[in-house]
């Protein structure tokens, strides 16, 4: 049977089957088969009293929608219907069973479901109990361990003068201009201003262009073009031999224009273009960048060691549909990204993607499984008021009212959602605390 919506949050059933006045009372017996690497087999064995009437229902159903021919609608006989749809007959018994039945089930096993279940088996033939083997994937079941005195190594975040000064010449490089070149021959440190077509055999090719910028210090998409335009003149025609897709072609060229990349001096007038008074405002502001930069930085490699021990100390089976679920989620995020809302993958490209996300859906996964659990078992929570201060501090980052407007929105949608990412950072700086640094 596929899965179905069993409705895990309905109330358990009554556990008793009530025939009567002068009926007998019969259990519902529900036994745990076997629990291991996050997949639970269990069985429902359900009274037969109820079982035959959950069928007469089904059967009085059937015949209240069923038209054969010969009878009005709803007027068929019972075993005219029971024998022309016996097996739907069954199968809607067994759905509106299990549907009461399999929650109680659950809840009574104390097992957590993160996927519908799936009925491997029914055993029932009239007049007999009906046996239901369910299977079902749970939860991990985590007792973690190795979470206090974790072994880090802080790297040290006061960032040195060779980073300002790295930073400075990425500053520059951004506000670099193109000009003409004194050089009257194509370098290979120049930018070169092309136009072409070109030919693959006797086909012209869709490849031309005018006014094309070439910068011959970077590698080209057409093999061979670089190497063709050096020592190429101003207003000089040449045909180059190139490859597309790997293939040999020619490309007829013209040179228009030489230039050279030209960085701004370092001076107060470049300080400020960047809006400081002087240089040394500039670079003691690039400082303070780097600063926090590396900040941020050693506090994401100290989380990478944290993560890394715990996983270390501790085996974390994942539910393969919630694996395939999370890997879907992430694919289709970074797919819209990529290639827009109506993109979509190339089969390699998909194969390729899929295997570089999927440790990382499955790390993620398991961390996050093993925060929840360190949270339990140091009985970590967080109250409404932190809920209310990370409010105030998310309202304080907003600069219009509309913004403010949206983030106490998105606080009154994903309540659960924030208490739970606050949460894992409570349990990340707890695991901190303990650490042994080095």
């Amino acid at each position: 049977m596929c899965r179905e919506a069993w409705g895990f949050d309905s109330p358990p059933a009554q556990r008793k089957i009530n025939m009567g006045l002068f009926g007998s009372a019969e259990k519902l017996k529900i036994k745990k088969i076997k629990h291991e690497n996050c997949e639970a087999l269990f069985s429902v064995e359900i009274p037969a009293p109820e079982a035959r009437a959950e069928e007469e229902n089904s059967l009085v159903r059937y015949q209240e929608r069923a038209v054969l021919s010969g009878f009005r609608a709803g007027k068929a006989p019972l075993d005219l219907i029971k024998k022309q749809f016996s097996e739907a007959i069954r199968q809607d018994a067994v759905t509106r069973l299990a549907r009461k039945h399999v929650p109680e089930a659950l809840t009574e096993l104390k097992l957590h479901p993160v996927a519908p279940p799936v009925i491997q088996a029914v055993d029932y033939a009239p007049g007999k109990s009906m046996r239901l083997s369910v299977l079902v994937e749970t939860q991990p079941e985590i007792d973690p361990k190795g979470y206090t005195k974790i072994a880090l190594k802080r790297r040290a975040a006061e960032p040195g003068e060779k980073a300002v000064e790295e930073r400075l010449n990425e500053l520059r490089e951004a506000n670099a201009r193109l000009e003409p070149a004194p050089e009257e021959a194509v370098g290979k440190d120049h930018y070169v201003v092309i136009d072409y077509s070109g030919l693959q055999g006797a086909k012209p090719l869709a490849a031309k262009s005018e006014a094309e910028l070439v910068d011959m210090s970077s590698k080209q998409i057409l093999e061979g073009l670089a190497e063709g335009l050096l020592g190429m003149k101003r207003g000089e025609a040449k045909e180059i031999p190139v490859a597309v897709k790997g293939k040999p072609s020619k490309l007829q060229v013209v040179v228009k224009e030489i230039k050279r990349k030209v960085l701004p001096t370092l001076d107060a007038e470049f300080a400020k273009d960047m809006g400081f008074e002087t240089l040394d405002e500039l670079k003691l502001k690039l400082k303070e960048l780097v600063s926090q930069e590396a900040d941020k930085q050693a506090e994401r490699d100290v989380h990478e060691q944290i993560e890394d021990a715990l996983l270390k100390a501790n085996r974390i089976p994942l539910p393969p549909s919630l694996i395939e679920s999370e890997l879907r989620h992430r694919l289709e995020r970074v797919r819209a990204r990529l290639l827009g809302p109506r993109g979509q993958w190339p089969d390699a490209e998909l194969r390729s993607w899929t295997d570089k996300l999927r440790p990382l859906v499955e790390k993620d996964l398991k961390i996050s499984y093993l925060l929840a659990a360190i949270a339990r078992k140091e009985k970590l929570q967080v109250p409404d008021e932190d809920l209310a201060k990370e409010l105030d501090r998310s309202l304080e980052s907003a600069d219009t009212e509309e913004k403010k407007e949206g983030i106490r929105k998105a606080f009154g949608g994903r309540r659960d959602e924030i208490r739970a990412i606050l949460l894992d950072r409570k349990t990340m700086s707890f695991i901190k605390g303990q650490a042994a640094s080095s």
